[in-house]
């Protein structure tokens, strides 16, 4: 069952379940995007430190180098000059890190937005299901992770071969520098070689992004079943808003024909609950006519009508409840209640003229 559910999932995923998806923590994630950007902001701030951060270390080392006596004076001495040396070259690599950081961060909300959620934070039982390591073990996903990291790898060789075998003279030429001029050179290769290496990882992020919201759009389909248990929970059961849709067009139909209660001959109460209003043309109608009716407010709202207008009103709670159980508005009233009907027809024509009544 669960197998066939599982094919059987061929829709894309609605807004609703990508929304929900997204409170808890589960969106698209691309990690070759956050290696290429922590790369690139690295030989970025690199290159703007680097000299600085060599004078630094140039700086220091030579103090180190000088003072070496002193510094075998005492331990104390040596703590103190170790913990000053330490900070004065963290602070040069503070936009260094600082840069990491930034990096990070905004190619993440680039790539997936703002996602804050607690619930990736909750233990999580199945994570540790033996069954579950297996099936990842031969997932989709790992497959085209392992040809991925396998093509990389061979890109990196092909890149690391040619640059050594194109440089290997200024690597060899580095010995023979002054230590002044060490630093300088050595800091061009490498800025050479990262560059290289940046562009192939920026091939292989490219992919990585399409494939990431690609892998992560198949685990989010659904199935029909899935949509239309979604569609009853968000919306209701189809059949209930339909039965809701009709109340709500009979109580609009009731209210709308409060109207034709000034042409009706006669209102009949059940006395205060119910009330239905009656119209009879002999040359037109076969049978009397409903003209309006209806329960609580909306018979309290047809009294007032009828007595505003003269229409007489007959106290009948029988043949007012079997009037609304059994009638509709504008349709004639059914067989079974024409006697009575009539019964109270021969006794509105006794009335005097013009004489409104309520009993």
């Amino acid at each position: 069952m669960i197998m066939n559910d599982q094919q059987d999932k061929t829709e894309q995923a609605t807004p609703h379940k990508l929304e929900e998806a997204r409170k808890r923590g589960q969106v698209p994630h691309s990690q070759e995007l956050v290696s290429v950007a922590m790369t690139a902001a690295f030989l970025a701030s690199f290159s703007a430190i680097v000299y600085q951060l060599g004078i630094e270390v140039i700086s220091h080392s030579h103090w180190w180098l000088a003072n070496a006596d002193r510094l075998a004076t005492g331990w104390n001495y040596l703590a103190v000059q170790a913990i000053h040396s330490i900070q004065q070259i963290s602070f040069a690599l503070m936009p260094l890190i600082a840069a990491l950081i930034v990096a990070t961060v905004l190619s993440n909300l680039i790539f997936k937005g703002v996602v804050f959620s607690l619930i990736p934070l909750k233990p999580d039982f199945k994570k540790i299901n033996p069954i579950q390591g297996i099936k990842k073990l031969f997932s989709r996903r790992l497959l085209v992770e392992t040809l991925k990291t396998i093509l990389k790898g061979v890109l990196f060789a092909a890149v690391l071969y040619y640059f050594f075998k194109s440089h290997y003279l200024q690597l060899l030429a580095i010995g023979s520098l002054s230590p002044t001029d060490i630093p300088h050179e050595s800091i061009q290769l490498m800025l050479k070689l990262g560059l290289s290496l940046f562009f192939i990882m920026l091939l292989f992020v490219l992919f990585d992004i399409w494939y990431s919201r690609y892998e992560f759009a198949r685990q989010m389909k659904m199935s029909h079943r899935e949509i239309k248990e979604e569609y009853r929970r968000r919306e209701g059961d189809p059949t209930i808003r339909s039965k809701q849709k009709q109340i709500q067009r009979e109580l609009l139909k009731k209210i709308a024909a409060l109207g034709n209660v000034k042409d009706a001959d006669v209102i009949i109460t059940n006395p205060t609950h119910v009330a239905i209003a009656l119209q009879y043309r002999p040359k037109t109608m076969m049978a009397p006519v409903v003209l309006a009716m209806g329960k609580g407010m909306l018979a309290k709202q047809i009294c007032q009508l009828a007595r505003k207008h003269q229409v007489p009103i007959i106290r009948r709670p029988v043949v007012a409840r079997s009037l609304l159980a059994q009638c509709s508005i504008n349709a004639p009233i059914p067989n079974s209640t024409q006697a009575d009907v009539a019964h109270i027809y021969r006794w509105i024509i006794t009335l005097p003229a013009n004489k409104v009544i309520s009993i």
